[in-house]
């Protein structure tokens, strides 16, 4: 039987006889058994996605609004950086706007809640008086 390193360093347990060798068979198959499961543990560990970080909660600066909007917004969670848009139009009417909440589906217009600083109410409001005819709501996009 040839010998191997471990027999050499520890001859008492894995000796010339049967079972040494059964026994440094075991810890052969333990060892082996070990780094596959490491592997597969670091492996696992590095195709996890990362963790995704809270969006800072909503500041409490500024005015705070309700909008009707044009499209459902279930896709807002408070504290999204937003853009206020009116449909149609390719440029905001406000930018870095920050979600409060939104309204639950069970209405007939979406509504959401939004900080935003006060100098930008002014243009939300004119967009919203009466002879302005605004028509569905406002479209708000995240990061806009």
């Amino acid at each position: 039987m040839a010998t191997s390193r471990l027999a050499q360093h520890l001859p008492s347990l894995f000796g010339p006889s049967r079972r040494a060798a059964w026994r440094l068979s075991l810890v052969r198959r333990g060892l082996s058994a070990c780094a596959l499961l490491l592997a597969l543990h670091l492996t696992l560990g590095a195709t996890r996605p990362a963790v995704v970080e809270r969006p800072p909660p909503p500041r409490d600066e500024g005015a705070a609004l309700a909008l009707p909007l044009a499209a459902p917004a279930g896709h807002l969670s408070p504290g999204d950086e937003v853009g206020i848009y009116l449909p149609g139009r390719a440029e905001p009417l406000v930018r870095r706007a920050q979600v409060l909440g939104v309204s639950s589906e069970t209405g007939d217009t979406p509504v959401v809640r939004l900080t935003l600083d006060e100098e930008q109410v002014g243009e939300i409001l004119r967009e919203m008086a009466p002879e302005r005819g605004l028509g569905n709501g406002f479209v708000v996009v995240r990061g806009g």
